[in-house]
């Protein structure tokens, strides 16, 4: 007699192709989140209300909002995912609940629909919107980052739906927006009271079970100089001017890579299941105002990551703020000008990091559903950013990354994801969901 299991499996390799369609039909809505939210074009909520539809004929009661910015950052001003002047009108975030038979533990499946922008189009060997399947890999503007979780999400409910499995628990599904420009959608969908006993965000791990992920800085270093004729012999070196700044910024630059040296072998920088310590990554540098003037202002733009054991007491980086600040105080020490007029941090943005201990229950269950489908049942860290601190945290629902794709793929052009890898993400969440809510 055929399994309940093995039937879920079977059904999820029948309906590859719909799993594809699906994941089509999410990357042709250019839901780009931009800097400026009030720019942003309708392609989130059109996302969105596609989503909607389909949870609705799944039997879902859902809600659609539009949350409000500026009340969200008052209220958790300080506290992680509280970003300061963003706002939301007609970028809405989804969720949606399916009431289980009752007595059973409650599953949140989570993503974010918001992509960033494609970049330069001739950078595409296609339409970064309109999705190509070739050789086995669907391309397109999201495929990874992270329409194809959220696409293996919902198609893993359907299936469940479609074979009438019995499930005790609740199904809470959830996308957010503002993922990309620091988390604040899932600040939102937190607060609006969506919670479970367990969660995943289908964040791409290459199909691998992470229940870790990196805290990160985002911070400006304003170098300034004075600015000068850049053909003539200066006058006043440190004194009156000029002084270049793309000097002082090469300067800094060493500096930061000290730092990471030493956080190379800094016990406190590593974790078993990150691939790397953690680094300072520098992402932007602008300096300079003519090109035959010295540059008067210099600013280096940081990546830095953290850990869940280096969070302050408000649950973010400011420890590692104060670090950083450190540091480069004492590279400004080691130059006479930048003594007298020492650079200046300004930060950016704190998103906040989240660890599930490994031998939590939903993680064991998580384990034994990925081996059942044919994966590795071993962990990993995710090296990047997650919201995961969000709903782990501040919503009491522990969750974890797991999702297709590799996630070096984020943020490129050409943009893949495997048919396998969404086939076997599918299975593996609906067997999830299968042993955890019955």
């Amino acid at each position: 007699m055929v399994s309940i299991e093995e039937r879920i499996a079977e059904r999820v390799e029948a309906r590859g192709d719909q799993i594809v369609e699906t994941l089509s039909a999410l990357i042709s809505f250019p839901s780009i989140v931009m800097s400026d939210p009030t720019k942003a074009g309708p392609g989130e909520r059109d996302c969105q209300l596609y989503l909607q539809t389909r949870l609705e004929k799944l039997g879902f009661t859902t809600d659609l909002w539009d949350p409000d910015g500026p009340a969200l950052y008052e209220q958790y001003k300080g506290r992680p995912g509280a970003n300061k002047g963003r706002t939301f009108e007609g970028r809405p975030n989804l969720g949606g609940t399916l009431k289980g038979t009752g007595g059973g533990k409650s599953i949140m499946l989570t993503g974010h629909i918001d992509v960033v922008p494609p970049g330069a189009r001739e950078h595409w060997q296609t339409d970064p919107f309109e999705p190509v399947l070739k050789d086995g890999f669907l391309h397109g503007r999201g495929t990874v980052d992270m329409k194809g979780g959220v696409a293996c999400m919902l198609m893993a409910v359907e299936i469940l739906k479609e074979l009438d499995v019995p499930l005790s628990g609740d199904i809470v599904f959830t996308t957010v927006v503002d993922e990309e420009i620091g988390g604040m959608g899932s600040l939102a969908m937190v607060d609006r009271g969506f919670r479970a006993d367990a969660g995943i965000m289908t964040e791409p791990t290459a199909n691998r079970i992470a229940p870790l992920c990196h805290g990160i800085l985002w911070g400006r270093i304003i170098l300034d100089g004075i600015g000068g004729h850049a053909e003539l012999t200066p006058n006043a070196w440190y004194s009156s001017g000029p002084v270049d700044a793309v000097q002082l910024c090469r300067q800094m630059l060493d500096g930061i890579d000290i730092l990471n040296r030493r956080w190379m072998f800094d016990p406190k920088k590593t974790h078993p299941l990150m691939d790397m310590p953690n680094q300072i990554m520098v992402t932007q540098i602008n300096a300079g105002e003519h090109p035959s003037s010295t540059a008067g202002r210099a600013e280096i733009i940081i990546d830095a990551q953290y850990l869940p054991h280096e969070k302050d007491e408000f649950g973010l980086g400011g420890a590692v703020k104060r670090e950083i600040e450190e540091h480069v105080a004492n590279v400004c020490q080691a130059d006479p000008y930048l003594r007298a007029h020492p650079a200046r941090v300004e930060w950016i943005l704190d998103a906040d990091c989240a660890e599930v201990p490994a031998d939590h229950p939903f993680v064991e269950t998580f384990q034994s559903a990925v081996g059942i489908a044919g994966l590795s049942p071993k962990l990993s860290g995710f090296g990047a950013h997650s919201d995961i601190g969000l709903p782990t945290g501040l919503g009491n629902t522990p969750t974890v990354n797991f999702g297709p794709g590799d996630p070096a793929q984020s943020h490129q052009p050409n943009e893949r994801v495997s048919v396998r890898d969404l086939i076997d993400c599918t299975k593996a969440i609906a067997l999830t969901v299968h042993r955890w809510c019955r």
